[in-house]
């Protein structure tokens, strides 16, 4: 009994081979990288020199667009990559008094109305949001942002008159989501704002 008993157990242990795991990296090239993509002259330094248009009725705003690796396809989450970035600057603006909101007044039901029935506006009210005064504002929003294929943007502003011929900071960290393997990298722009 002993020896069929040994030899089950040695024919079930011999028998079984372990298969090797094949191992996928996360990015298809076995490197996850991102790029910020800038479409403003650079200087001798690197730096980004952003000329923006002072003479508009809001303060101006420049965007980011942001190319990054998609994860290999054993990687996705029901079918699609999952890659998000979140920004950061040493730039910040303290928001002022004159924030306002305005909205149109209608006259309800015997009001003016454009030929498709939208009623046409006979005034508007204008109101001031001074609660918000004194708040401390990034130039660069610093939720995360998720990718779209590979791509996404990160507007800037609104840059206040205050950062002209001033030097400002951007950073940017990716990451790359596989579940239990995950990437993360970080990128640092330098803008001249003129």
């Amino acid at each position: 009994m002993r020896t069929i008993f040994l030899i089950l157990i040695s024919s079930l242990i011999y028998s079984c081979t372990v298969e090797d795991e094949l191992f996928v990296p996360l990015c298809p090239d076995g490197e996850c990288d991102a790029k910020m993509i800038i479409n403003y002259p650079q200087d001798e330094e690197g730096n980004y020199i952003v000329d923006l248009d002072w003479d508009g009725e809001y303060w101006p705003r420049f965007d980011i667009e942001v190319i990054a690796d998609e994860t290999s396809s054993e990687y996705h989450y029901n079918g699609e990559p999952h890659i998000n970035a979140a920004f950061d600057t040493d730039s910040y603006w303290i928001m002022g008094d004159s924030l306002s909101v305005t909205f149109p007044l209608y006259k309800p039901w015997v009001g003016l109305e454009t030929q498709w029935g939208d009623p046409i506006p006979v005034g508007t009210q204008t109101i001031y949001l001074s609660q918000f005064e004194g708040q401390v504002l990034p130039l660069v929003q610093k939720s995360d942002i998720l990718f779209n294929e590979g791509y996404s943007k990160r507007i800037v502003g609104p840059v206040s008159p205050e950062f002209e011929n001033d030097t400002i900071q951007i950073w940017m960290k990716v990451w790359w989501d596989g579940g239990v393997t995950v990437e993360e990298k970080t990128y640092l722009e330098k803008f001249i704002i003129k």
